[in-house]
């Protein structure tokens, strides 16, 4: 299993029904990609006094270290850019140090900008995507 030191989470805002719903199709979404297949799973809030079963809040996803921090963005990317057609989507991305980010997209077109602070978030090293 990967260390606990590569792993990036990517938490939502808004009701729990929504941050489940946004959390689970990322993970869904980043499993499905061939080169990231398997690396994401859901961080899950404990079910409220009364209700069966918890919501998730947000993907995790494991081993993202060189290459695959492309493979990442560009998949997040796409992902943005369907869920931004049809509403705002926003999110914070929390790296292993603690550091994160806040993003939002309300179009495509945010989205395309989204991914760009998104890589260099991830990668803000100097000459960091060679």
């Amino acid at each position: 299993m990967p260390s606990p030191d590569h792993v990036l989470t990517f938490a939502f805002d808004g009701p729990a029904d929504d941050t489940d719903d946004q959390a689970r199709s990322l993970a869904e979404w980043l499993n499905d990609d061939e080169e990231l297949s398997g690396a994401a799973r859901l961080r899950m809030v404990p079910p409220a006094p009364g209700e069966q079963g918890g919501l998730a809040d947000a993907a995790e996803v494991l081993g993202v270290v060189g290459p695959v921090v492309e493979a990442l963005v560009s998949c997040v990317g796409v992902w943005l850019v369907q869920r931004a057609r049809s509403r705002r989507v926003s999110l914070r991305v929390s790296r292993p140090d603690g550091t994160r980010v806040e993003l939002s997209a309300g179009s495509p077109e945010d989205a395309a900008a989204v991914e760009a602070q998104l890589r260099g978030f991830l990668d803000p090293g100097p000459g960091g995507q060679g």
